[in-house]
């Protein structure tokens, strides 16, 4: 009977210290930088001042608004447009433009562009009709967006302006505290899928050669989402 007790005994014991070895904290070492540092990476450039830059411009604001339901309120207040101009290359010719979204004290950066002139002779795209050889409409742009024709791509963004935390800090503390590790450090903003802005973390491991951890929180609905992965080199 007593051999069964101790038994009984030491079997509770292991489970307890496996239970204890499971939720033991990770040790990740990372640099802490201040918030938005990573925007360094994104000097603001020049808005391009031709008449085609205005024209397109124009229709991407138009645009913009439209597909993500935004009023020319929100705009003013939270989209900082920082960069323009048009480049031309194998399929014709492009306008560019980065911008900022802000939320209270969330930025990303975020770049959109779109075909506005096809070469002559372009063959791609044989489905959707699109004009050649001439500056494209609106109507031709929305349909290249919606198609992501010649590269065109436009940033779906939500128009919440409230953010679920108060701070940068307190976001990287439920990550942190959820995927179970001593600390990570922010590496970029970024807007995600469903037009949230979010926060983009990441540490390396102690003790353990070339493994790190990638964590992303939406900082609108708080949830997140973290992984080991091979370090990489930003």
């Amino acid at each position: 009977m007593n051999y069964r007790i101790v038994l009984i005994q030491i079997l509770l014991l292991a489970t307890f210290i496996s239970c204890n070895k499971d939720k033991q904290e990770r040790k990740v070492t990372c640099t802490t930088l201040p918030d938005n540092a990573y925007l360094d990476k994104f000097p603001i450039g020049t808005l391009c001042t031709t008449d085609i830059c205005k024209e397109y411009q124009a229709i991407w604001k138009e645009l913009f608004l439209e597909k993500n339901n935004l009023s020319e309120s929100y705009f003013n207040e939270h989209i900082i447009i920082c960069h323009s101009d048009t480049s031309t290359w194998n399929d014709g010719i492009s306008f560019n433009i980065c911008y900022k979204v802000k939320i209270d004290w969330a930025i990303s950066w975020n770049c959109d562009q779109f075909i506005i002139k096809i070469k002559n002779g372009n063959n791609y795209y044989p489905s959707i009709s699109l004009p050649r050889d001439e500056y494209l409409s609106k109507e031709n742009i929305r349909t290249a967006i919606d198609n992501h024709a010649f590269s065109s791509n436009m940033t779906a963004i939500s128009n919440d302006e409230v953010l679920k935390f108060s701070t940068s800090k307190i976001a990287l503390d439920k990550i942190i505290r959820e995927a179970n590790v001593n600390t990570l450090c922010t590496r970029w903003v970024f807007i995600n899928d469903l037009g949230h802005i979010c926060i983009e973390a990441n540490a390396e491991y102690v003790n353990e050669p070339n493994l790190c951890i990638v964590a992303t929180i939406d900082l609108i609905n708080g949830k997140t989402n973290f992984y080991d992965t091979m370090c990489r080199i930003y």
